[in-house]
This record gives structure tokens, C-alpha cells and sequence, in this order.
């Protein structure tokens, strides 16, 4: 049938039926020998139709037929075979445009009840939809964006600017930022394709014939050209993988369309199903002749409700209040290896515009449906409601931490509120950022604390400047009167912190006191490249024993003759380079927060000390490089590893050195030895391994009732070895620390991650080092906790 695009074969008597989707339509027949046919059907037939073919004679050639005992897994091996070809990550270089839009509602509202404020705002909706089906979703988010993309085959990258965007004025604007993180590149030609930092083995996959059965495939007819409906699904309701369909183009074999979502099985955390619906097209190459590109990607994710969100097993209710987000792209202007265009000049023209670019209908590459105009026309009414004001201010407050007063300037986070420290007690702290809407290039921002047991105020003051988002760019005063609570990841809880506050390990307080004047200018170079440069001068006081000799030209340090100072001052000059592709990065507090990517990640860090005043004493250099990566796992689950490596030039004392980072805490940290204490080992040669593997269910997923409730276990495994020069063990061996020498320090665990869908738990075995100076500090065995709020 040409318009339903369905199809059928007729039995060796000709006999045949065809479910007729709409009418009219157009009945196409063909037939190896005769002459093909079309019949217009303008009505439903009321008795068989009877249809007669001419025989062609004179134009019969030999063939060769081939019988395949699986035709659909046999079609997909064409797929497999020519995906090189098809696949639109392949082509050398593109550019296009993107229309995004992003929708978050809640589902399953009732309009009829009375005084609750969802009902109302529900109400103000179905007012302007003008939609018979009466719909009883909220859309409490809506963005459109309007993006330049463009792609690179070598080195694999792809580098985005945004445009404009228009969003609807309200507080849940500020989810937007958050919500990027759901816009996943789902590429369907992928042998394992990364959602969310969980691993799904892709249909079009090598392994994918052994982990998917696919459907006889059915034959469609348009224009004269067949194509291919193949429906797959796992084999396993426990793998990770999509159950749909795909349309193949014959000849060619390309991917004309995607329909699928994740399999009943699949564990996403608070993600109960994502729904992916692609389309693709052909175009002009100068290289290929022919290329397909990707014209829509549309995503929907639809949460757990109820117990669900806990990770527990629950009957599925679909009357129940959930939470569903959207993303459609649709993407024009493909321009195929443009002259002279590149990842740093593809939206020249719009980078040079000061402001952003107001949002028009030009941006959009497909009408509003009237869904969308209704949200629109909605907002002003809401906007006049008190309650939904203070309703949506609190829930952006639960959700982010922070409490914002009319996007000017922004209080928190309620974390911090209270925590405790042998050093200070009971400790205190509040915080305060300047917004966008005060200023959207300048930010002031600074905290103060009070601890109860040393009753001493510490305060932090800061000034940010950020003159351009895209490329960024930014340049930051600092100066800082606190301990050294706070960390520089920006995925790891910091000891400053409600979470922490009930498990310190029972080892003494490893602080330092820093009085410090730190600028700092952080720009990206390009998509891949980005660079931090920082000059910083201050003081450094321990809480525990540490004292140094006021110069590195002292032979015995132990001489009691000689003065020794227990405050170290400093002034130090660094720069840190870093490459990483395809990297989800968002704005927070004006800074670039770099969230995740599945490619290795490079960093080069140089330092040089510059006794440049009276009281600093030591010029010094610091070398060091890392890899890392968090990349998908086959099946399964995820691999990070963190490999570090570096040298300190010069002789300096302690706390100059390098420090490998312990852990204080029975907290989880990937970037830290969760058995080593802070200061036991030190180096001015070392080499570092990070290592934790998450399994993503692999094993416990097959346990039944287990597999109910969505954990997944992960392995843990880091080593250390470092070594000291003579000359800087002679000059810190008034200082009590450890040095690993030839056997490097290890240590293994084994945890399950997922728990109540917020929880993880680790078990830790510190391998060596176990006796000798020190062991008071050390932690042989520990249960590790950590709590993530993950997608």
C-alpha cells in the first residue's frame, strides 16, 4: 500500500491480504517475469479484488536465490556491513543548524480537583490548548534553543554555539542547565551506546546479532524503492539494550528511521524509560556522492513514580503522578566539507554579536504544534499567582541548594549550613553569589564561618568576571581566610558538608589554615583545548606537627640552633593545559562545570615557586601530566581510571611536596586513597592509578528478586609510589610522613552502588603499609558511603 507503507507476499496461488491503513490509497504490485501494477482502492472493498498481471517474456536473466534461515538477523548484517558508509559520525566534516526544544511535564493531573495548586495551573493550561483529547500533562518547563553545530571526523570532535534561546520567564527556567544533560547524542550505528554514564549495546552492533533477535523483516514499496521494517529486541530482559524498529533502505542499507526505547530491563536509576525517535536522510556529498544525515532526534524520558524513585520493586501505575522530559532537535543546513570552516570560526558571524540574538521564527525549523502555543499563552496568567511563585521558588530551592531572590543574588548552599571538624567543632557557614540578573558579567561572591570549639570567623571573598560564555572565558580575584574543607571536583562532597559530619574516621585532624590572595584566568582555546593560569601568595598553618628551616641551603636541619617556622609562606605561578572532545559541560555561579565525557581526557600542569618577598623562601618547579577517562563498558556498566604523573624540581619542605590525597572520612571519593590519611605519604617523584569499575548490574541483575530492586556492584582498585630525593628527605626530616620506595602503595574494594537509588557502599582493603610509623593513622579496612543524586 503506497500511503500506509505496508506491505505483503502472495502465496504460489496469488492470493494475498493487506490490512488497508487509510483510504485512498494506491495498491502496488510486483512480480519477478511480469509487468508491475497499480490499482487506485478509493473505497473499502466489499468483496476480494481480483487483479490481473502481463506476463513479460524475452527479459528473464538467471539468478541465484539465496535462503536465509534468519532473514531479519541477516539483513542486519548488511546494516553492520555498509554502517562505515551510512553512518553520519563518518563523513570528514559538516556543519548545520539546530532547532532544540525541551519540555518537562508532569503527567497524570486531574483538573478536577480543588485547591491544590498543580489543579489550578492545569486549569490556566486547558484554558488556551483548544485540544479535544483534554490532555492531563503539565508542562511546568519549556525552552526553545537555536545552535550552529559542527563536526569534524578527525580528530573526532564536535563543537557547538548557541545562538539564541527563549524560555518562559518563570523559576523553573533555571532547571535549564541541569536538563542539558539529558540532550544524549544517541548515534543508533554505535556498538555501545552511552546514556547517562550507563552502557546499552546499540541494534546496528558486532555483538549486537548475539544480544538482539530480530523479526522477519517486512517490505515496503514507495516510489519504486523497497525498504525494510525490522523490528528487534533483546534476547535477555536483563540486558541492557532497546526494543523498536528500524527503517532500512535497500541498496544502500542505510538508516532511514529509528523508533525505540530502553528494554523493561534496563536500569537508569530514577528512569523508568527512554523513548528515541530518529529520522534520516540522504544528501549531496562531494566525497561519497551520497551521505545520510540525521534531520530529527527526539527523546523522551519518562520517571519512576511512588516507590519507584526509592529503587524498590512497585507494580507500575500509569494513573500515578510522574515527571516526563522531551527533547526534540531538528536539524537543516547541513553543509558538507564547507572550504575553510572550522571548529573555531563555524559561527563566526554570530560570535562577534555582543548579545545574544533575539529569538524569532526563523530560528524555528518546524512550527509550534498547539500544544507549545498554549504553553506560551498560559504563562502570563501564571506568572500573576502568588502561590505558584513561592511554590516554584521552594521547589528550585530543594532541588539546587541555593536560594535565589529575584535572579539578583543567591543565598546557600543548605549542605554547608552545619558540619564539624575536631579542629572547630560545631562549624557554620553561609554563602552568598551575585546572579544574571544583576549583572550578567560580574559576580561577587563569599562566604563566612564560625567554629564553636577555636570561636574564630574565617570568611572567603571572591570576584568573577566573564566576558564571554562561548568561547568561555574568565578571570577571578580570591581571597581566602579559612581551612582547606573545600575540594576542586566538583562531583565529590567536600568535608565541609552535612554528609560528612557523622563519619570522620577516628584519625587526628589533618588541616591547614591558609591566609590567601589567589587571581586566576581560565579560557577555552577551542572545543578541545582549555587553559587555567593562576598566581597565588599567602600562608599556609598546619594543625598538626610541621616546621621547616627559613632556607634550602640548610645541611642539619635538626640543629636546634637553627630557627624553624611553622607557618609557610608562598607565591606560586602555575598553569594547567587540558584537552577533552565532546565534553557535557553547564554554567554554574558564572563557572564552567565540566560534567562528563566517554573520551580521554588530558591535563599538563607546570608550577614555579617565586620567592618574590621577604618572608617566601623557595623557588621550585612542578611537573605533572594525567589521563583519564570515564569510558562505556562492553554489555555494561562504566570504567574510570585516573593515571598521574609528575616530579617536584627543587628542595622545599613538606607541604610542598606533592601529597597524594587521603581520605579523612568513610565517604566515598574516586579522586582520593580512601585508606591513606591526608599527609601520610609524600613525593617529589610519584606515579598514581585510579581505578573503579562499575559492573552496572552484570551480576546481580541475573539474582532473582535482587534484580528487583536496580543495584549495581563495582570493583575499586588504586595504587601509589612515590620517592623522595636525599636532598628532600634530609631537609623534612624533622617532618613525620612516609615514603613508599620500590613497593607502591595498594589497596582493593569491593561495593554496590544504586542503593534506594542514592546510595553507594564500599569495602575498602588497605593491601600494605600497615605497620611501622604512621599505622595509627592508616585505615586497613573501612565501609565507605557515598550519596549522588545520578542520572
Amino acid at each position: 500500500m503506497k500511503r500506509g507503507r505496508n506491505g505483503n507476499t502472495a502465496d504460489e496461488n496469488g492470493l494475498l491480504s493487506l490490512p488497508i491503513k487509510q483510504l485512498p490509497d494506491t495498491l502496488l504490485l510486483s512480480e519477478v517475469g511480469y509487468e508491475p501494477i497499480t490499482v487506485p482502492i478509493g473505497n473499502p472493498p466489499t468483496a476480494p479484488l481480483t487483479v490481473e498481471m502481463r506476463a513479460v517474456t524475452g527479459q528473464l536473466a538467471e539468478v541465484v536465490v539465496t535462503g536465509y534461515r534468519d532473514p531479519g538477523k541477516a539483513l542486519m548484517k548488511k546494516v553492520i556491513a555498509n554502517k562505515r558508509t551510512n553512518d553520519p559520525q563518518r563523513l570528514t566534516r559538516w556543519t548545520r543548524n539546530n532547532y532544540l526544544r525541551t519540555e518537562v511535564d508532569i503527567e497524570n493531573l486531574s483538573a478536577n480537583q480543588k485547591r491544590k495548586l498543580l489543579t489550578t495551573m492545569l486549569r490556566v493550561y486547558q484554558q488556551y490548548q483548544n485540544d479535544s483529547s483534554a490532555r492531563t500533562s503539565l508542562p511546568i518547563f519549556f525552552r526553545e534553543q537555536y545552535r550552529k553545530e559542527y563536526h569534524t571526523r578527525s580528530p573526532q570532535s564536535d563543537a557547538a554555539y548557541l545562538v539564541s534561546e527563549q524560555n518562559l520567564g518563570l523559576q523553573t527556567d533555571e532547571l535549564g542547565p541541569r536538563l542539558d544533560r539529558f540532550n544524549v547524542p544517541i548515534n543508533p550505528y554505535d556498538g555501545i551506546i552511552a546514556i547517562l554514564k550507563t552502557s546499552f549495546v546499540g541494534p546496528v552492533s558486532d555483538i549486537g546479532l548475539a544480544v538482539y533477535q530480530f523479526d522477519k523483516p517486512d517490505t515496503l514499496i514507495e516510489n519504486g524503492q523497497y525498504r525494510y521494517r525490522l523490528a528487534f529486541r533483546p534476547r535477555s530482559v536483563t540486558e541492557n539494550g532497546f526494543v523498536g524498529t528500524v527503517l532500512i533502505e535497500d541498496g544502500s542499507y542505510a538508516i532511514r528511521e529509528v523508533s525505540m526505547q530502553t528494554n523493561a530491563g534496563a536500569n537508569l536509576n530514577f528512569i523508568r524509560s527512554l523513548g528515541i525517535e530518529q529520522t534520516f536522510l540522504p544528501i549531496d556529498d562531494t566525497e561519497r556522492g551520497t551521505a545520510w544525515v540525521m534531520t530529527r532526534n527526539a527523546l523522551r524520558y519518562g520517571f519512576e513514580n511512588g516507590l519507584g524513585l526509592l529503587g524498590l520493586p512497585t507494580r507500575i501505575d500509569s494513573a500515578s503522578r510522574t515527571v516526563s522530559i522531551q527533547s526534540t532537535s531538528v536539524y537543516g543546513n547541513y553543509q558538507i566539507n564547507p572550504a575553510g570552516v572550522t571548529a573555531t570560526n563555524f559561527a563566526l558571524t554570530e560570535q562577534t554579536t555582543p548579545t545574544a540574538a533575539t529569538f524569532t521564527d526563523a530560528y524555528r525549523l518546524t512550527p509550534l504544534t498547539i500544544r507549545e502555543r498554549a504553553i506560551y499563552q498560559a504563562v502570563d496568567s501564571l506568572k500573576n499567582n502568588r502561590q505558584f511563585r513561592n511554590t516554584t521558588r521552594m521547589a528550585a530551592f530543594i532541588t539546587s541548594g541555593y536560594w535565589d531572590v529575584r535572579n539578583k543574588v543567591r543565598f546557600g548552599p543548605y549542605s554547608s549550613l552545619f558540619s564539624s571538624n575536631l579542629t572547630e567543632g560545631l562549624r557554620l557557614r553561609t554563602g552568598f553569589w551575585t546572579m544574571e540578573g544583576f549583572d550578567p558579567r560580574w559576580c561577587l561572591w563569599g562566604y563566612v564561618a564560625y567554629g564553636t570549639l577555636d570561636r574564630r570567623f574565617k570568611e572567603t571573598i571572591g570576584i568573577k568576571y566573564v566576558p564571554n560564555r562561548s568561547p568561555y572565558r574568565k578571570y577571578e580575584l580570591t581571597l581566602k581566610n579559612d581551612y582547606d574543607a573545600l575540594t576542586n571536583y566538583d562531583d565529590v562532597l567536600d568535608n565541609d558538608n552535612l554528609f560528612t559530619l557523622a563519619l570522620r574516621k577516628p584519625i587526628p585532624v589533618y588541616q591547614t589554615f591558609l591566609q590567601q590572595i589567589r587571581f586566576s584566568h581560565e579560557r577555552d582555546l577551542s572545543p578541545l583545548w582549555s587553559v587555567k593560569s593562576y598566581y597565588s601568595y599567602g600562608s599556609m598553618t598546619p594543625t598538626f606537627q610541621f616546621s621547616y628551616a627559613p632556607s634550602d641551603e640548610v645541611v642539619n636541619v635538626a640543629d636546634s640552633s637553627i630557627a624553624r617556622l611553622n607557618t609557610l609562606c608562598n607565591s606560586e605561578v602555575g598553569v594547567t593545559f587540558r584537552y577533552a572532545r565532546n565534553e557535557r559541560t553547564i554554567i554554574l555561579n558564572y563557572d564552567k562545570l565540566r560534567l562528563y565525557t566517554q573520551y580521554p581526557i588530558w591535563q599538563f600542569h607546570v608550577a614555579a615557586g617565586l620567592p618574590l618577598y621577604r618572608n617566601t623562601y623557595f623557588d621550585y618547579w612542578k611537573l605533572s601530566t594525567s589521563l583519564s577517562q570515564e569510558m562505556p563498558a562492553p554489555l555494561k556498566g562504566s570504567f574510570y581510571y585516573n593515571l598521574t604523573g609528575g616530579v617536584v624540581l627543587g628542595t622545599v619542605p613538606l607541604l610542598l611536596l606533592h601529597i597524594p590525597r587521603g581520605n579523612p572520612n568513610y565517604v566515598a571519593d574516586k579522586y582520593a586513597f580512601y585508606g591513606m590519611s591526608p599527609y601520610e605519604f609524600a613525593a617529589d617523584r610519584y606515579v598514581s592509578l585510579l581505578t573503579r569499575y562499575s559492573l552496572g548490574g552484570l551480576i546481580l541483575d541475573r539474582i532473582p528478586l535482587i534484580n528487583k530492586l536496580g543495584l549495581r556492584e563495582r570493583l575499586t582498585a588504586n595504587l601509589f609510589w612515590g620517592s623522595l630525593t636525599q636532598t628532600n628527605r634530609d631537609f623534612n626530616k624533622i617532618n613525620a610522613f612516609r615514603v613508599t620506595g620500590s613497593v607502591p602503595y595498594a589497596e582493593a574494594g569491593v561495593g554496590v552502588e544504586n542503593i534506594l537509588n542514592l546510595f553507594s557502599i564500599d569495602a575498602i582493603w588497605r593491601l600494605n603499609y600497615l605497620d611501622g610509623p604512621g599505622a595509627a593513622r592508616s585505615t586497613r579496612f573501612g565501609i565507605y558511603t557515598g550519596l549522588k543524586l545520578q542520572f
